[in-house]
């Protein structure tokens, strides 16, 4: 069964560019003319001014010009800023502190920090993410590798050059990161990476607006169809629901039996059945079907539970819609809740074992 803890990642965005909303005033630009092409970076100076100012001192210094791609994976990443062709590593600057819990995430075409196992120990070296990789995100500051990997920026023009670097063929290298990367056969090169003003980049902008707009409204309309076929869902098991209710946090509830006395709080021990659907109405678990409560501190849960508990009695009844990143999110839970999944819940509260 997937357990119903916390999940790693709790929060999810289609593409980075929906979590970065466009107004000029928050961008610096920067284009990069490699051997296989160029591309522009959108730097973010709000969610991120420590790691855009350290990543335009040195290209303002002229830093990358010569540094090549050095480590390039396919379905993951691309990394540079560091190495020469030889492989020699360029003296660099004082490290950066880890802007990583911003909130922006390492989605496909989004520029982050390069770093060793130290949190704060980027200087000049980044990657660019051609794939969502979620597991590099943050999530907290305690928990080895919680920190995260700090997004700044994203491209917004020649993706199709990243493709390129991405696909070209590699060769385990030795002097690249003691025989760890994965190094192109013929260097990938920066040529030059220089600052440029917005109105020299305004299509590539515009063109960004337009995609985040279209993002937005396709994320809408499958989010809008996803909860009707949950809700109808429900409603097929008998439920009124049309006394359901969003909450603030976009969940949607219906307490079909109030229960009495108090209400657990996120800290309560308590004794709960469960039982839980996809929105095509396929069961993945229930504790029902086991005959075995389930037991759990409300803030040991996933947060649409922690939601759902904490507003329900002993003896209450509810359904809940969950969206996914009150649930799994990104990361999916085992083999039967698939990424950014909505999950449906009959949540039934036995007992407050504990306040």
């Amino acid at each position: 069964m997937p357990s119903f803890k916390k999940a790693g990642c709790l929060a999810v965005c289609a593409m980075g560019v929906l979590a970065m909303p466009l107004r000029a005033d928050d961008f610096e630009y920067v284009k990069v003319s490699t051997t296989l092409g160029d591309f522009v970076l959108e730097l973010n100076k709000t969610k991120a001014p420590k790691t855009v100012e350290n990543f335009l001192a040195y290209t303002n210094e002229g830093f990358y010009d010569g540094t090549m791609f050095h480590r390039i994976l396919d379905g993951f990443m691309i990394q540079g800023g560091g190495m020469t062709t030889d492989y020699t590593k360029k003296p660099t600057k004082d490290p950066v502190a880890n802007e990583a819990d911003n909130g922006l995430t390492n989605d496909i075409g989004t520029i982050a920090m390069a770093r060793t196992s130290d949190p704060n120990s980027a200087t000049s070296q980044f990657f660019i993410n051609v794939a969502n990789n979620t597991r590099l995100n943050h999530s907290g500051k305690t928990e080895p590798g919680s920190w995260g990997y700090c997004v700044f920026g994203r491209v917004i023009e020649g993706m199709d050059t990243i493709d390129k670097m991405a696909k070209t063929p590699v060769h385990m290298d030795p002097r690249a990161d003691g025989g760890k990367a994965a190094a192109a056969d013929t260097p990938v090169v920066i040529n030059k990476a220089a600052r440029v003003e917005a109105s020299a980049v305004e299509g590539a902008i515009n063109a960004a607006k337009q995609k985040e707009a279209e993002m937005a409204e396709a994320l809408k309309r499958a989010e809008t169809d996803v909860f009707e076929k949950a809700r109808l869902f429900v409603a097929a098991q008998g439920v009124d629901t049309s006394t359901g209710k969003f909450t603030d946090s976009k969940m949607w509830i219906v307490h079909v039996k109030a229960g009495a006395g108090d209400s657990p709080t996120p800290t309560s021990a308590v004794k709960a059945h469960y039982t839980g659907w996809l929105p095509d109405g396929k069961k993945f678990d229930s504790s029902v079907d086991r005959g075995q409560p389930f037991q759990t501190r409300v803030n040991g849960v996933i947060k649409g539970w922690q939601e759902a508990l904490v507003s329900m009695k002993p003896g209450g009844d509810a359904w809940v819609i969950i969206p996914p990143d009150l649930a799994y999110g990104a990361a999916g839970a085992g083999g039967s809740i698939p990424p950014n999944a909505t999950l449906v819940f009959r949540m039934q509260l036995l007992e407050v074992l504990a306040q």
